[in-house]
């Protein structure tokens, strides 16, 4: 029998904080506090970790295959890696409601300026 790349002990720990971490996740969407796309993202890579703790073996194939000695090394590079596309994708995110924030502040504004030239015409007819 071969050994493990991973203590048992560590493997539970593990995956019971990702379970964890999942069952957080589905209660943000429940409670409409995280959206169902937000979510995808942290879903997928909480089960691509919990597959690699449970099947240790899957990242080593992976560092070999990014010619990684360590595979460790390879797991915090996709880690930065993920963690770098995260924060852009929330930048993304940011942006595009600022930019539509904008656009809305515009609009109200210009509705207000109609709003006030049409009361004045009214008070202008009435007086």
């Amino acid at each position: 029998m071969t050994q493990s790349l991973l203590p048992l002990e560590l493997q539970v720990v593990a995956c019971g904080t990702l379970l964890a971490f999942f069952g957080w996740v589905v209660r943000l969407v429940r409670r409409e506090r995280l959206s169902l796309r937000d979510s995808l993202l942290w879903i997928l890579s909480t089960a691509a970790v919990f597959a690699m703790t449970l099947f240790p073996r899957l990242l080593q194939a992976m560092a070999r295959a990014l010619a990684v000695e360590v595979p460790s090394n390879a797991l915090f590079a996709l880690a930065i890696l993920y963690l770098t596309l995260n924060v852009l994708s929330l930048t993304i995110a940011l942006s595009n409601g600022a930019t539509r924030a904008r656009r809305l502040t515009q609009e109200c504004a210009l509705l207000r300026g109609e709003l006030d030239a049409l009361r004045a015409r009214v008070d202008d007819l009435a007086g």
